[in-house]
């Protein structure tokens, strides 16, 4: 059975978690408002889907072409999720980033995912550890692609709209915020293995 909490949880934690889409929404929520950020935004959808698209279709190549390859990236996963709630635990927040100027506000989104190593990394792992052991359908795969970079796209929504209490409740609970992001994603690393 699909491990949908597991997956969600992991989806969320690593689409909330800051990195270069989150902070430049936040630094473009709090220099321009919420509606100007929309360009951009929608630049990062366009991104992301043909990211997590192209790593879908890449991952399930690979398991077709190397079929004992899904263990060796199951514990690749494990260690890059425990890997990460430690650098979690060990995060502090810089909310400087430069404002695209006017007009190039939805390419500056979408090129940013090329570059995005965030993108990459969570697209591969999320597809490597929770789609493919369940699913192998293209049309599963593109659903899952697509529910990922619309879940990671909302959560920059979420830091544009909020932008500068966002910045003030990561900057006044730092600590906490990111213990409880590590255990989460330290929960998401057991369970891929029960």
């Amino acid at each position: 059975m699909f491990p949908w909490a597991s997956f969600l949880l992991y989806t969320f934690v690593t689409s909330i978690t800051p990195g270069p889409n989150n902070i430049m929404s936040m630094s473009l929520g709090l220099r321009v408002g919420f509606k100007k950020t929309l360009f951009f935004n929608a630049g990062v959808l366009t991104g992301f889907c043909i990211i997590t698209n192209l790593c879908a279709f890449f991952c399930a190549k690979l398991n077709e072409l190397i079929p004992g390859i899904m263990t060796p990236m199951l514990v690749l996963g494990t260690l890059y999720l425990l890997w990460l709630a430690l650098k979690i635990c060990q995060a502090t927040y810089n909310t400087n980033a430069v404002e695209p100027q006017k007009g190039q506000a939805y390419f500056s989104g979408l090129f940013l995912q090329f570059v995005n190593v965030k993108v990459f990394v969570s697209a591969i792992m999320s597809l490597q550890m929770f789609v493919l052991p369940y699913y192998q359908s293209w049309e599963a795969l593109v659903f899952f692609a697509t529910f990922i970079a619309i879940c990671g796209t909302s959560c920059n929504l979420v830091w544009s709209g909020f932008g500068s209490i966002a910045a003030s409740l990561f900057a006044k609970y730092t600590k906490l915020i990111n213990t409880v992001l590590a255990v989460s994603l330290i929960f998401c690393a057991v369970c891929l293995w029960i």
